[in-house]
């Protein structure tokens, strides 16, 4: 019998499921499964192996605490993956590339790279890998890159000389010279060559990863997005196409696109590309088929409005038939997997409901695996075989959440700004009652232009929320993806203004449904969502406490952070060309008006919304005398990522709460 809410602790407890890799005969699938340990405050991560019949499911490796990104060879003999191992002298410094056979024994270590490997990908012809290493372009051996990176580490004077566009990255400096490079790695001895060796090459400085680039069918060339403005995080980019043999390239170019995830199709003669325009990242992303021999490239499904993905996501994936492309897409607060035939007008769900995270396919198309997640539950492996018409699920994950009580939730549509449909998400706490009315917690996303979606968030889990009594609501306010160009870019130029009308339109729905008490509202959020709860500090008093984690406060302020050259897309212009208008979006201009108790969260890691701006927004309620209390994470960047953080991030959370 049910009995036990959801807690902080119940969250470390889950096992996390990472990309699976099915074998290219369709009767297994590989994935990595992350465990934390709430006290070493660590976390383990290691391959386990199923057989799509489900019969069938075992550990695959022990060894290590972090074997990563598995991926299958094309003739089915072994499993690529990364992984740190070893002990003392004989530790991995960085990741490097192991192998294994599916029918288990020991992992063989393939590489020892100086800088480490990421991002792999097989050769068709299971004798190579590629992958990306970050190394020292003007250094042409591994035992140079080795003295470069130690002597780096180990020198006295640590300043950072920097001349360069963007130079930071979520929580890492990336001006120190080294360059993501892409290498062809031979299984047997090891060898690894540089790819880029030589020539003004590089994959985007942005943690770049297998998105990047793809090998085409019969293993003779390999295209990657290249940046026409290497440090810019933001860059219009070509793809460059590298005959491996010959080493001639070609390129295409589509513009003014910044472009990522291409795909070969299986007879090699086309590929498609994700592509968003850099002048208005807030349109949608495109999915282009591109002729690279013709240079000829179109847009499929013009017509559809929704984006086919985001850049630095997986990579689309062609059906066996090469008549149709597979990818991920958000649609009102879902992600589900769709098919796009190439002459369609718009693509047909082939898996509805919750969030599809990822997915992978066998060689002929016909065993298909994904990852989907919903509010109910965290990510779970299933499975599509011909001999099923429905999903099998083969994971066994996170058994004990059965026995814990969670809210009922609905997603529901009202009037939002302008009389404008608003998709929110409201979760009641377990047990609830109708008679009743119960506080109201409004969950505010970030972005701005992300969105609240159906799935199992570990850091801002509104089942936890929800499991301290309040009604949450989820609102997916004007800016937000999945839905269309119009709503997404409606909020540019003039931040804050639709997603309060939003937000209050849904608080007002909810009064007079009788579902909450008027007098016991509250409202949290993170990143951008802590910027709105900063700014309706500055327009609504009829809150009783807010929760601003890691949010903007000052648009002025926020010009130090690694993301400032998009910063006019969002407020419309740049600060010295309107410092009126600039300004007027931004909280800390209102703050005449602030009156509500705040509690302020942030790290110090943190380069997106540097932690100054927490410092900010604290020090501004406090000098006014409003309540105000304080928490900063030294070890933490812009999410907090450890357990034992985590813990006292939402035991700070709801005592705050509880205070007012």
């Amino acid at each position: 019998m049910k009995a036990k809410p959801l807690t902080v602790e119940h969250l470390w407890q889950c096992e996390r499921i990472g990309t699976p890799s099915v074998s290219p005969d369709g009767r297994w699938v590989v994935v990595d499964q992350t465990t934390f340990s709430m006290e070493t405050n660590e976390s383990a991560t290691q391959l386990w192996l199923y057989s799509t019949d489900g019969k069938t499911r075992r550990q695959l490796t022990s060894a290590g605490k972090k074997n990563t990104a598995p991926q299958w060879s094309p003739d089915g003999r072994l499993i690529a993956f990364c992984a740190r191992r070893g002990e003392g002298k004989d530790a991995d410094e960085e990741a490097q590339l192991y192998v294994i056979a599916p029918d288990g024994g020991e992992a063989k270590r393939v590489t020892s790279l100086a800088t480490g490997v990421s991002g792999i990908r097989w050769f068709p012809d299971s004798r190579r890998v590629a992958a990306i290493s970050w190394v020292w372009p003007d250094l042409k051996t591994n035992a140079q890159q080795a003295r470069r990176k130690k002597e780096l580490k180990e020198s006295k004077v640590q300043a950072k000389v920097i001349e360069t566009d963007n130079y930071r990255y979520w929580d890492s400096w990336i001006c120190n010279g080294a360059r993501p490079h892409l290498f062809e790695i031979g299984i047997a001895n090891g060898a690894a060559k540089d790819l880029f060796a030589g020539k003004p090459w590089t994959l985007g400085l942005g943690d770049p990863g297998a998105a990047e680039y793809a090998i085409s069918p019969d293993g003779s060339e390999i295209v990657w997005s290249q940046p026409e403005e290497p440090t810019r995080l933001i860059s219009r980019n070509t793809l460059i196409h590298l005959h491996l043999k010959t080493r001639r390239t070609r390129v295409t170019d589509l513009g003014d696109m910044w472009l990522g995830s291409p795909a070969y199709s299986h007879d090699g003669t086309r590929l498609v590309v994700l592509a968003t325009p850099t002048s208005a990242p807030s349109q949608h992303t495109r999915l282009m088929l591109v002729e690279p021999k013709s240079g000829k490239a179109r847009r499929l499904a013009p017509t559809w409005p929704r984006s086919v993905g985001t850049y630095g996501s997986a990579n689309p994936v062609w059906r066996a038939d090469d008549q149709a492309i597979l990818f991920c897409a958000e649609d009102a607060g879902r992600q589900p997997l769709w098919s796009l035939p190439l002459e369609a007008e718009q693509p047909e769900p082939l898996v509805e409901g919750g969030h599809v995270m990822a997915f992978a396919t066998s060689a002929d198309g016909a065993t298909m695996a994904y990852t989907r997640a919903s509010i109910d539950h965290p990510a779970r492996l299933h499975v599509r075989v011909p001999r099923h018409a429905e999903p099998r699920r083969l994971d066994r994950c996170n058994a004990f959440l059965d026995r814990i009580t969670l809210g009922q939730w609905q997603s529901r549509t009202l009037p939002g700004w302008n009389g404008e449909p608003v998709q929110a998400f409201v979760c009641f706490p377990p047990g609830y009652d109708k008679r009743k009315k119960y506080p109201l917690l409004h969950d505010i996303h970030g972005g701005p232009h992300a969105a609240h979606l159906d799935t199992w968030h570990y850091r801002w889990n509104i089942q936890a929320f929800a499991a301290q009594g309040y009604v949450v609501a989820a609102v997916n306010y004007h800016g937000s993806s999945g839905f269309d160009e119009a709503f997404l870019g409606s909020i540019d130029g003039d931040l804050g203004h639709r997603e309060l009308a939003d937000t209050e339109a849904v608080t007002d729905a909810l009064i007079r449904e009788g579902v909450v008490d008027p007098k016991r509202l509250y409202a949290a959020g993170g990143s951008y969502g802590g910027f709105m709860v900063a700014w309706m500090n500055g327009h609504t008093d009829r809150y009783r406490a807010y929760v601003c984690h890691a949010g903007v406060y000052n648009w002025l302020s926020q010009f130090g952070d690694d993301g400032y050259l998009w910063l006019n897309h969002e407020l419309g212009v740049w600060p010295w060309e309107d410092l009126a208008r600039y300004q007027s979006q931004s909280p800390h201009a209102h703050a005449a008006s602030f009156k509500t108790p705040t509690l302020v969260i942030h790290g110090e890691l943190d380069y997106r919304v540097p932690y100054y701006e927490g410092l900010e927004y604290y020090n501004t309620l406090r000098a006014k005398g409003i309540a105000a209390r304080l928490v900063v994470f030294p070890d933490e960047n812009h999410w907090i990522l450890k357990p034992q953080n985590s813990r006292l991030w939402y035991q700070e959370f709801f005592a705050w709460l509880r205070r007012f």
